[in-house]
C-alpha cells in the first residue's frame, strides 16, 4: 500500500494586501491552503540584522527536524529567500520528499550563467519538480538527473467573475510590466488595430499616436472583467519581429489572465505555448507582430466563435484551479 504523504508548503513573507509581485505564488498558495497544505511560515522574515538572521536559522533547524518523516514539503522556485536554502538543504539530508513549484528560472531567463550554475544546483535536491510545460520540462532533464518532473500546463488565475462574451474586432491588448517589454512603445506603427495596454511602468507623457492606448492598472482580480479587446497578445521584448527567447520556456501569466477573461490568444510561434494553443483552437501564432493584421483579416467570425468558446472553457478550469489541482494529484499519486 502507497504511503500517505503529509503536505506541506514554505508560505511567502508577504500579506496579500500588499503582494504585487509573484501573483502565481500567491494564487497556488490559497489552493494549497483549500487542499489542507500546512503552511510553514518564517517569522522575523521582514526584519533585518544578524538577530533576526539568528531566529530565523533558528526557526529552519526546528522545522527541518521535527516535520513527521513521511512529509512532503513544497518550494515556490526560485528560492529568494536564504533561509529557504538553508531548509532544502536539511530536508535533503533527512531524506524528506519535496517538491520545487517552478515560477521562474532566473539564470535561463537573464542568461547570466553563474546564477543558472547556482539554480541547477538547487533543483536537483529536489525529489518533484514542476515545469511550466514540455519544452521546460525537456530542458530540465537536459541539465538535471534525479528530480521527477512533471508539468502544469497552464498557470490558474484565481478569478471569482464570470467571462464576458468578446465579439470580433481587430481591437487587440497586453497586460504586463512594460519595463521589460518596451515594444508596446512600437505598437502604435501598426495603423490597422486598436491595441490597449495595461499595466506598470508605461510612461504616457509619450502619447503615442494612432489606435494605441494605455489603459492604466487595475488589480488582479478586476483585470479579467475590465480588460477591454478582442485578442490577447502574449509577446515580450524590445522589438516587434524578435521575441524574448525566454518564451521558449516559460508560461507568461498574461497568457492566463487572457483566457481567465474568454480571450483569445496571439503568441509567438516559436513559444512554448504555441503548439497548446494551437491544440486547444483557442488563438493563433505569429512570427512578428507584423503579421497581426493580416491573420485577424483571414479570420471569419465562425472562426473566432469558435477559438471564443474554447478559451472560455479553458478560462473557467483556470479560474477553478484545474490545472494546479491536477498536478498536485499527480505528483501525491506518483
Amino acid at each position: 500500500m502507497k504511503e500517505q504523504l503529509t503536505p506541506y508548503y514554505i508560505a511567502a513573507a508577504f500579506d496579500e494586501e500588499i503582494y504585487t509581485a509573484g501573483i502565481v505564488r500567491f494564487h497556488q498558495e490559497k489552493m494549497m491552503d483549500a487542499a489542507g497544505f500546512t503552511s510553514l511560515r518564517f517569522k522575523y522574515s521582514s526584519k533585518k540584522g544578524v538577530l533576526a538572521k539568528y531566529q530565523r536559522v533558528l526557526q529552519c533547524i526546528k522545522i527541518a527536524f521535527t516535520i513527521p518523516a513521511n512529509s512532503i514539503v513544497y518550494f515556490h522556485f526560485p528560492l529568494h529567500a536564504t533561509v529557504d536554502a538553508l531548509l532544502l538543504q536539511c530536508l535533503y539530508w533527512r531524506g524528506i520528499k519535496t517538491v520545487a513549484l517552478i515560477i521562474d528560472i532566473d539564470g535561463l531567463r537573464d542568461q547570466n550563467a553563474q546564477l543558472l550554475k547556482t539554480e541547477l544546483n538547487q533543483l536537483n535536491k529536489f525529489n518533484y519538480l514542476v515545469a511550466h510545460n514540455n519544452e521546460m520540462k525537456k530542458w530540465l532533464k537536459q541539465h538535471l538527473s534525479l528530480a521527477k518532473i512533471f508539468t502544469i500546463k497552464v498557470f490558474d488565475y484565481a478569478y471569482a467573475g464570470k467571462a464576458l462574451n468578446k465579439q470580433f474586432t481587430p481591437v487587440i491588448c497586453f497586460a504586463g510590466n512594460v519595463l521589460k517589454a518596451s515594444f508596446v512603445y512600437k505598437l502604435y506603427k501598426m495603423e490597422q488595430l486598436s491595441l490597449n495596454v495595461y499595466g506598470l511602468g508605461y510612461a504616457p507623457s509619450l502619447n503615442l499616436k494612432g489606435g494605441f492606448t494605455y489603459k492604466g492598472i487595475a488589480p488582479p482580480d478586476q483585470l479579467p472583467f475590465v480588460i477591454e479587446g478582442s485578442f490577447g497578445l502574449v509577446w515580450d521584448g524590445y522589438n516587434l519581429e524578435d521575441c524574448d527567447p525566454y518564451l521558449k520556456y516559460n508560461n507568461p501569466h498574461k497568457l492566463s489572465l487572457y483566457l481567465a477573461a474568454g480571450m483569445p490568444v496571439i503568441v509567438w510561434d516559436k513559444s512554448a505555448v504555441a503548439n497548446w494553443v494551437i491544440q486547444n483552437n483557442i488563438g493563433f501564432c505569429i512570427h512578428s507582430i507584423t503579421e497581426i493584421s493580416g491573420c485577424i483579416s483571414n479570420l471569419s467570425n465562425n472562426n473566432y466563435e469558435a477559438m471564443r468558446k474554447n478559451a472560455a472553457y479553458i478560462g473557467n478550469q483556470i479560474c477553478n484551479g484545474y490545472y494546479f489541482k491536477t498536478v498536485l494529484t499527480e505528483i501525491l499519486q506518483s
